[in-house]
């Protein structure tokens, strides 16, 4: 779980394989399933953050990349090209670097996200 910068709740839900993101008054703002992505297993989202742009990056387990959807759910692109095999864990910090843990191999991936 995680709240962005407009005060949206985003929530990875993987027993239904979605994500799904309340506003401030506890309305559903919008339910993002993975199909816009096109990949090539069923979305698994585990673990979610959001960072200054209000963007909303979940780690999709099965198909091992990270989705990145806009703050009003519009699928942005997919990370995949960096060995992330099985991420199961995922932090951002200030200076707009991705960390994540990968459930595979135990390692922990340092992406470069955000140019400062």
């Amino acid at each position: 779980m995680s709240e962005n910068n407009n005060g949206d709740v985003c929530v990875s839900d993987g027993n239904a394989n979605t994500v799904v993101v309340v506003g401030k008054t506890g309305r559903v703002r919008f339910r993002y399933d993975g199909t816009p992505a096109r990949t090539k297993k069923s979305f698994d989202p585990r673990y979610i953050v959001t960072d200054v742009l209000s963007q909303i990056i979940v780690a999709d387990i099965n198909n091992n990349c990270l989705q990145i959807l806009d703050q009003n759910g519009q699928f942005l692109r997919c990370v995949d090209n960096c060995g992330l095999e099985g991420p199961n864990g995922l932090s951002l910090n200030s200076e707009g670097r991705l960390w994540v843990g990968l459930l595979c191999t135990g390692e922990i991936k340092v992406i470069q996200y955000l140019k400062q």
